[in-house]
């Protein structure tokens, strides 16, 4: 595969999305549906189908406990951050450093680099789910609180537990253990089961990449109102990335393809759960300006990667 037969399809699908949001073939309703179909849906089952052909070993523990310290630190120093912005955005700061928009965003790029049931692919999705659950859980609750409203013990653990991508990923890391993955794919149903994952797995990337394209803000005014917390997380990032990527190569040892996933996922924009407990319209600028200039900075990051890919792949 060439470096262009990776990146053109990407851009492509984003400008079509943001054609046909201009065009009003897609409404915001529209997009909200597809944005559901893909994460209650086609997710789960890439999700479950990555995990039950992966290892779950005590390497993957390593990178669990990794991320689970990429989160909490860049959450903490966040409320270190606050100091330079304004009052009325500056409660959106701790809830922007952590986590990575794995899902819609990550997921489907890195599948493109290295393959959907790469060693690589099962590390990412292993520890991105740790990301999702901090999203459901402390920023969700945080965000909430920022918008007025309140949300209870009860209503975090059945976010958690009736959430279709973290119940597919804990079935994902039985059938791991249990060598589901093998299992199947020496059946008699292999070929059944492949075009039935294939159906859903398909169109994820093509979706995904069409709804980002059409939230894309490129209105300079609202760019511009994001940048000093783009700045501050990428520096973060970097940071985190160099000291996650020593601890790897000192413990567990880092695979090329594991380093390619890793500088994609660390680039990756922050959930986009931030931008939907935005309220007043200064937070709704400042989160879209934000998400918008992080989603065209990792694109360009991406590409770079693809580059690099090639070399060492």
């Amino acid at each position: 595969m060439t470096i262009l037969e990776t990146i053109v399809p990407v851009f492509l699908m984003i400008a079509l999305g943001k054609l046909l949001k201009k065009i009003n073939i897609l409404s915001d309703n529209g997009i909200s549906c597809l944005k559901s179909l893909s994460t209650n849906v086609f997710l789960p089952v890439l999700a479950f189908d990555t995990l039950i052909h992966g290892n779950f070993t005590k390497d993957s523990l390593v990178l669990i406990a990794l991320e689970l310290f990429i989160l909490f630190t860049a959450f903490g120093l966040g409320f270190l951050f606050k100091r330079f912005f304004s009052p009325e955005i500056n409660g959106y700061v701790p809830y922007a450093m952590p986590t990575y928009e794995g899902g819609l965003f990550c997921w489907a790029l890195i599948a493109l680099l290295v393959g959907q049931k790469s060693d690589a692919m099962f590390s990412i999705v292993s520890m991105d789910i740790f990301s999702g659950v901090f999203c459901f859980t402390v920023m969700a609750t945080g965000l909430k609180m920022l918008a007025g409203q309140s949300m209870t013990k009860q209503e975090i653990t059945k976010s958690i537990v009736t959430n279709p991508l973290i119940i597919s990923v804990v079935l994902g890391f039985i059938g791991a253990a249990f060598h589901l993955g093998d299992i199947i794919d020496n059946s008699s149903a292999a070929g059944l089961y492949t075009k039935v994952t294939n159906f859903f797995i398909q169109p994820l990337s093509p979706i995904i990449l069409i709804c980002i394209g059409s939230g894309l803000v490129f209105d300079m005014s609202v760019l511009g109102k994001g940048l000093k917390l783009a700045v501050f997380r990428y520096i973060l990032q970097i940071v985190l990335c160099i000291i996650t990527l020593a601890i790897i190569s000192a413990t567990i040892g880092l695979s090329p393809a594991l380093k390619v996933a890793l500088y994609v996922y660390f680039f990756a924009p922050t959930s986009f759960l931030l931008s939907m407990y935005a309220t007043d319209k200064k937070a709704i600028e400042f989160t879209s300006g934000f998400l918008s200039l992080q989603i065209i900075i990792s694109l360009i990051i991406f590409s770079i990667v693809s580059v690099y890919a090639q070399q060492i792949l």
